[in-house]
């Protein structure tokens, strides 16, 4: 991932609600993303993780040591944030999925049927679960930074997300609630759930 300047960092470390904003708008989108899936589809949820993530952000930026990179530090504190927030709600039940895309026809009804088959899959996931399979599978994350961001070791974290993984394959094929559907999405789940870490 693009790391903001660090010009902007210093900014905002000493206090410039400009270059806050700046940092702010950078990573916000990607800060959602994974948190969307970790909170389970829930936009509320995810806008109010998103918000305490950079607040707490704001309150620390003095403190960040560049240990790791500020991107690495940010997740670290959206992961936490959001396993407080899903921890004291105690619902972590996935709402239904929605669709980003304005999409006309049978294109707009086959990423429906994916988006319910994803949240199907994710379901049975914990919030800190869910944070793990999006921010590899979907992000690209090494190891390496999920290590940093969870305070787990590597070899656990690979561990987990082949029983994620090995979870997902046994919810679409062993149950055969996935029928082996022709349309591409659905080649597409069945491609994920077979293929290994």
């Amino acid at each position: 991932m693009k790391e903001i300047e660090q010009r902007i960092i210093q900014e905002a470390s000493r206090g410039s609600n400009s270059a806050f904003k700046t940092l702010y708008d950078f990573y916000a989108p990607y800060v959602w993303r994974l948190v969307y899936r970790s909170a389970g589809g829930d936009r509320e949820a995810t806008g109010e993780i998103v918000q305490d993530t950079f607040v707490r952000v704001h309150r620390s930026l003095k403190k960040f040591r560049k240990e790791s990179s500020i991107s690495t530090w940010i997740y670290r504190i959206a992961y936490n944030a959001a396993l407080a927030f899903l921890k004291r709600r105690k619902n972590t039940a996935l709402h239904t999925i929605e669709s980003y895309d304005a999409v006309p026809g049978n294109e707009r009804s086959d990423r429906y049927e994916m988006d319910q088959l994803i949240a199907k899959a994710l379901n049975g996931l914990s919030a800190g679960e869910r944070f793990l399979l999006t921010a590899r599978e979907v992000d690209g994350m090494s190891f390496e930074e999920l290590a940093i961001i969870t305070g787990k070791a590597e070899g656990a974290l690979r561990t987990q997300l082949s029983r994620i993984k090995s979870d997902i394959r046994e919810h679409f094929i062993e149950k055969q609630e996935f029928s082996g559907s022709t349309n591409e999405n659905g080649r597409a789940v069945l491609q994920y759930a077979r293929s290994g870490t």
